[in-house]
């Protein structure tokens, strides 16, 4: 979708994990859209405050480069869980996966996550970035409300947060059968019935306020925004058009390619 001349919603949120200081970004996305989108945003984002290096002699030697990767659900929770929510988690799950098994050094102990779908000014993160990776819990706001508000706005978490969003969701979901009596040997239709479709696997459904129920907002550093767009919907998206504010893309998303790992180049 796009938010301005040459400029992508998605390559906006790839834009704000970079201001915010990311040392990687991982994307939820169905395996039919991946390939679209690895061609549009490329291997990776250059880090912008490493990007204007104007005193620099080689000013390009000192650009530090952003890996992007794109992954899909789980399987295990396709079509069980895969909400927009959710979708943050699974990314945040395949960071640690993939890190864990190449070196302890890369084992990530905070994220921040970013919507495609809620527009703001991503520079303003630059100057937050030591508060981003400190101990403390970061938000952004807008009039007050927060990810927790159902609203699409950024956030950190950390490993202990993904377990705890874990077993709520765990103790929420619903399945395919429901219980409405004692066990009964061989007999599954005595004790338990098969559920409706709309009531198997609520999780699917469950918005960003039920997802991250679990976080806190205890001694949190918050960010409030000037202005802040939900452009989810087409009325969202009408007001955004319309409105004063433009984002211009910026430099720093080269759709640039990495090297394979492994790979000799010369």
């Amino acid at each position: 979708m796009p938010i301005g001349p040459n400029y992508t919603a998605l390559e906006r949120a790839i834009f704000e994990c970079a201001c915010a200081g990311c040392e990687s970004i991982w994307i939820t996305v169905n395996d039919d859209w991946a390939p679209l989108i690895k061609h549009r945003i490329g291997d990776c984002v250059q880090d912008p405050v490493w990007y204007y290096r104007e005193y620099d002699v080689f000013g390009s030697d000192s650009r530090k480069a952003i890996p992007i990767f794109c992954v899909p659900h789980l399987p295990k929770y396709r079509n069980r869980r895969d909400s927009l929510g959710w979708g943050i988690i699974n990314a945040a799950l395949y960071a640690l996966r993939v890190t864990k098994n190449i070196s302890e050094f890369l084992y990530p102990n905070r994220f921040y996550a970013a919507f495609p779908f809620g527009v703001y000014e991503p520079r303003i993160l630059i100057k937050e970035r030591n508060i981003i990776s400190s101990s403390k819990q970061f938000y952004v706001t807008r009039a007050g409300k927060t990810v927790k508000d159902n609203e699409r706005l950024g956030f950190t978490f950390t490993r202990e947060d993904i377990k705890k969003i874990n077993a709520n969701i765990s103790s929420k979901n619903t399945g395919t059968w429901e219980a409405f009596g004692d066990f009964v040997k061989d007999d599954p239709s005595a004790w338990s019935r098969r559920r409706p479709i709309d009531e198997q696997f609520i999780a699917r459904r469950f918005t960003l306020d039920e997802v991250f129920e679990p976080m806190t907002m205890i001694d949190a550093e918050k960010l409030e925004l000037p202005w802040h767009y939900d452009i989810s919907g087409w009325e969202g998206y009408k007001r955004y058009m319309g409105s004063r504010e433009q984002l211009k893309r910026p430099k720093p998303l080269t759709a640039g390619k990495l090297p394979p790992i492994g790979v000799d180049d010369d």
